[in-house]
């Protein structure tokens, strides 16, 4: 059948017309009840029986409600024709958006036309939030827009960079004044890199340069990302950004990084320079007070040395995210006390190291060895800067929280460092030996812990370093804590020959420095690598083993395992210069004992054996 030109006039189409345009139709008496209704598809969420007869404004939600009747109100007053509005309804967990119409039918009647625009509603409103999200990247990262006309020669730009503008209201400025601004060594440059462009012979999209502005440089940064090409001009476009502060951070961080590892040469020289003088001597003197002296000076710079790179460590597991906490019962009081007894000779003469009275009995959840590092982070470096007077630490428990505290009577540290004392390679003294890492490692370690730090300080009068962590209840029973080793002296040293050690290292000198620790009170059988270690393991049947981890052929954590497979019970420790809690993990998951870090002090190492050979 052929179709009239004039159908959209012809009365017989009309139901056909309604059905097409997809609108819910209300037909609407000037008090608001609903006559009649033809809803545009069978599952609309109002149905014809409940609304006929009803108050139109009873179906809605009680603000969309009110604010078409504002809109009924304009149309039933004459004040306009119609109203075309858009509302959003929440039916339930589902969210609508619908265009209503409303038109006068006649003095006494009125249309409503309901329009589904949920779909392009969404749309709509996922681009708002993307272009909103974007101007906050772009505010943040000062990054704007600009475009250039090669006809007019103008520069137009809009948007963040803090230079010529800072909203969105572009703002145009002739490529030549442009090229004022310019740093000479750049000037050049950049007009070769547009020129370039515009005649497509330009293959990077990219450029920095400097800009000088009221005596100041600022580094921009111009990128292309569309170029158009019309009968008798070219358009560019692209983005512009201001990235002086990122070239001010990458500078400052090499600064910083230089300063730290010429700082570090330094240090690390420093304790060897005393290590390797004083070994010698102490070979070569026959005086044994010179040689207890020399062999204090020797420990303590080996305790330098030891604390240098476990800082190196700490910062290597920062950069790779794998600092690692273990949560145990922890007795605070002990812990501390383990602080005062490891600080307490190394104040400077005149000095008192004081720890204040706190609950004995506390016990939390948490990790031991990182609050401890914590404390002699900010012990250490209260005993460089405290001549005289003391330093004084604690804790206190107030509501959900642990205080800690540790505070002295020293130079403080004046107010231009304070706010940037948490930053890596920040020292409050340049003349003072440091690396500048244990304020910044206290900080994450403590933020890591849930807490926080913080530092009050007066040039002259002293320092207070306080931190929080969680206070976590330990549930169930408290396994008390025993850190005290035995210090061994060669003259009371009793022999056990008949006991059999089996040392798995490596490393002849390794070897060489366990036989000197405990070659005379116990018989040592040496395995080069982990497949020797099993084999003299059946040849001797030793009573414990001291396994390296890392070793050719078969590491110790392999020749453990097998070793394991004929004996679970013997003892196995591992002696390793792995120091990640992982490391400790896999060895102790490989069926090792105890694990021992190397460098391993002698007193530790014959507690250690002891522990296991106690009933043997």
């Amino acid at each position: 059948m052929k179709a009239s030109n004039k159908i959209l006039h012809e009365k017989q189409y009309a139901e056909r017309i309604l059905e097409i345009t997809g609108d819910t139709m209300f037909f609407v008496y000037k008090d608001g009840t609903c006559l009649d209704f033809k809803p545009n598809r069978p599952d609309f969420y109002i149905k014809e029986e409940e609304v006929v007869g009803k108050n139109i404004f009873s179906y809605f939600p009680l603000e969309t409600a009110r604010k078409m009747h504002k809109e009924f109100k304009k149309v039933i007053d004459g004040k306009v024709l119609s109203s075309a509005e858009n509302y959003k309804l929440i039916l339930g967990e589902e969210v609508k958006y619908y265009k209503c119409i409303i038109s006068k039918f006649n003095e006494d009647h009125l249309i409503f036309q309901y329009r589904d625009i949920t779909g392009r509603s969404v749309v709509r409103l996922k681009l708002e939030k993307k272009i909103n999200d974007l101007r906050e990247v772009e505010k943040a990262a000062h990054i704007g827009l600009w475009t250039f006309d090669s006809l007019t020669r103008i520069f137009t730009y809009s948007g963040y960079t803090q230079v010529f503008c800072d909203n969105e209201e572009e703002k145009t400025i002739t490529f030549d004044e442009y090229i004022t601004y310019i740093h000479p060594e750049d000037k050049t440059r950049v007009e070769n890199w547009i020129e370039n462009y515009l005649h497509g012979k330009e293959s990077q999209d990219t450029i920095s340069y400097k800009l000088l502005i009221n005596g100041k440089i600022v580094d921009m940064r111009l990128k292309i990302y569309n170029r158009e090409v019309y009968t008798n001009r070219i358009l560019l476009e692209g983005y512009i950004q201001n990235t002086s502060e990122i070239v001010w951070k990458a500078e400052r961080s090499n600064q910083l990084k230089s300063a730290f590892l010429a700082n570090m040469s330094h240090e690390i020289r420093t304790p060897l320079n005393a290590i390797l003088g004083f070994s010698r001597i102490i070979a070569e003197t026959d005086n044994s007070e010179e040689r207890l002296q020399y062999y204090d000076i020797v420990e303590k710079n080996n305790m330098r040395l030891q604390e240098l790179i476990n800082e190196i460590l700490d910062l290597s597991k920062i950069e790779s995210g794998m600092m690692e906490f273990n949560y145990a019962p922890v007795n605070l009081y002990k812990l501390c006390d383990d602080v005062k007894n490891t600080y307490r000779f190394r104040c400077q003469s005149g000095v008192d190291l004081i720890f204040e009275q706190s609950d004995r009995s506390l016990y939390i959840s948490t990790d031991r060895n990182r609050l401890f590092q914590i404390f002699s982070n900010l012990i250490g470096n209260a005993t460089k800067f405290t001549q005289k007077g003391h330093i004084s630490f604690g804790y206190k428990k107030v509501d959900n929280q642990i205080i800690f505290h540790v505070t002295d009577t020293g130079t403080g540290i004046p107010a231009e460092k304070l706010p940037k004392i948490f930053d890596r390679f920040m020292m409050a003294n340049d003349n003072v030996a440091g690396t500048g890492l244990g304020l910044s490692i206290s900080k994450i370690i403590a933020e890591k812990l849930g807490g926080k730090i913080w530092v009050n300080s007066k040039p002259g009068k002293g320092t207070t370093f306080t931190f929080t962590i969680p206070y976590i209840s330990v549930n169930g029973e408290v396994k008390r804590e025993s850190h005290t080793f035995t210090r061994y002296t060669n003259n009371k040293e009793s022999t056990h020959k008949e006991i059999v050690i089996l040392v798995a290292e490596d490393n002849q000198s390794n070897y060489d420095l366990i036989e000197a620790m405990i070659g005379k009170t116990y018989k040592l059988v040496h395995a080069l690598d982990g497949m020797e270690a099993i084999q003299l393991y059946e040849k001797y049947s030793p009573n414990l083993i001291l396994m390296d981890i890392k070793m050719p052929n078969l590491d110790g954590l392999d020749a453990t395992r097998i070793i394991r497979e004929v004996s679970p019970k013997i003892p196995v420790i591992a002696v390793s210069a792995y120091a990640y809690e992982k490391d400790k993990a896999a060895a102790i998951e490989s069926g090792c004992n105890e694990f021992l870090t190397k460098p391993i002090s002698p007193d530790l190492l014959k507690d250690t054996i002891n522990k296991y050979l106690k009933n043997t």
